[in-house]
């Protein structure tokens, strides 16, 4: 008779190899927005609608393949940050509320991240709104936008950011 750790043992090991087929193995991915300038008004005039537009440039087939898994499911939102680089001591306290969007050759924009009400700190994470599968926008060739509604900061702000997506396999 078998003892009961080596029955536990045989019971996870054969959870997680069936596991790693069903969709369970996933794996983040990075891109960096580059440096972004807000005008600034010392009238402090509404925002423009747009703070930044870049294309998503993530070849997942080939992140998949460098961590030696197979084709991806899906891949979702997990983070997008934003962090004031300047001027010194500069925070977003300009922006009242921040919408990302993500859009495709052929495909619907759909919201996929917002935050509301924007703390008045040097660096902001925006949450995902969930449930998009960014997949479809990746491979065609997606572009994110983030919308947002305030006034313009006092000075020129300058900023970068990451956003980080999910890879389910």
């Amino acid at each position: 008779m078998r003892s009961p750790s080596v029955v536990r043992v045989g019971v996870v090991a054969g959870l997680l190899a069936s596991a790693s087929g069903c969709g369970l193995v996933s794996f983040d991915v990075s891109q960096d927005i580059p440096q972004q300038t807000v005008p600034g008004s010392p009238l402090g005039a509404l925002l423009p609608v747009s703070l930044f537009a870049i294309p998503l440039n993530i070849d997942i087939r080939s992140e998949t393949a460098g961590h030696g898994t197979g084709p991806a499911s899906s891949v979702t939102l997990s983070s997008v940050s934003l962090t004031v680089t300047s001027p010194s001591g500069a925070t977003f306290d300009f922006v009242d509320s921040i919408v990302i969007d993500i859009s495709g050759p052929g495909l619907a924009e759909v919201e996929i991240g917002r935050l509301q009400p924007v703390p008045g700190t040097a660096s902001i994470s925006i949450p995902p709104t969930g449930g998009v599968d960014l997949l479809p926008y990746i491979n065609a060739g997606a572009s994110i936008t983030a919308k947002a509604s305030g006034h313009m900061p006092a000075a020129d702000t300058t900023f970068v950011g990451t956003v980080v997506v999910t890879v389910h396999v």
